[in-house]
């Protein structure tokens, strides 16, 4: 595990980092309307990026490749190097055969990024937010298309990855009598 990747589960596990910059998510509570709660979510990324030293972006595109246009929800730019170190997704995620696919299609998206930015990234994560029980992404299946590699919609294979590292990251939300959503726990998994 790099010494990033331990810095991000620490900042999480080890701090109140979440309840003190986005008391929304864990003490407020949220309404499940629109985006907002993906709006938080890739705000909770980008606000980590910057305090681990990182300049993070919101949305930033990737270079432009044969595939599709592809914007991560937030990417962590070295000050020094200039280059990306961490991209990230965050997506929403029910249990369903669709929400399975969805995230399958944003791990690919995930890796046509790191290819694009030319392999530069040590970090890719693919943050999945729930709430309630609903059944388990396939996580294994998720790391076994990161290492073999995949194809993005358009049918393009995109080669696995063997010099970055991926995290699965989990956001367990469960509503309360108020009817918000209230963050309840987070799980990290990680593979090289």
């Amino acid at each position: 595990m790099s010494k990033l990747f331990e810095l991000i589960c620490q900042q999480f596990n080890e701090s109140d980092f979440i309840s003190r910059t986005y008391p929304a998510l864990t003490e407020w509570g949220v309404k499940d309307e629109d985006v907002i709660l993906h709006s938080l979510g890739c705000s909770v990324w980008n606000t980590l990026g910057h305090e681990l030293g990182l300049m993070a972006v919101v949305e930033a595109p990737a270079p432009v490749g044969a595939g599709n246009d592809i914007r991560s929800d937030s990417v962590w730019f070295d000050r020094q190097s200039r280059q990306p170190e961490v991209l990230v997704e965050f997506e929403r995620y029910d249990g369903t055969v669709r929400d399975k696919q969805k995230i399958e299609h944003k791990l690919s998206n995930l890796m046509e990024a790191y290819h694009r930015w030319e392999c530069k990234p040590t970090v890719l994560i693919l943050s999945i937010w729930s709430q309630g029980v609903v059944s388990a992404p396939d996580i294994t299946g998720l790391y076994q298309r990161f290492s073999r590699g995949t194809t993005n919609s358009k049918g393009m294979f995109i080669p696995g990855i063997a010099d970055a590292e991926l995290m699965v990251n989990r956001f367990f939300f469960n509503r309360m009598p108020d009817g918000n959503l209230r963050l309840q726990s987070l799980s990290f998994s990680g593979e090289r």
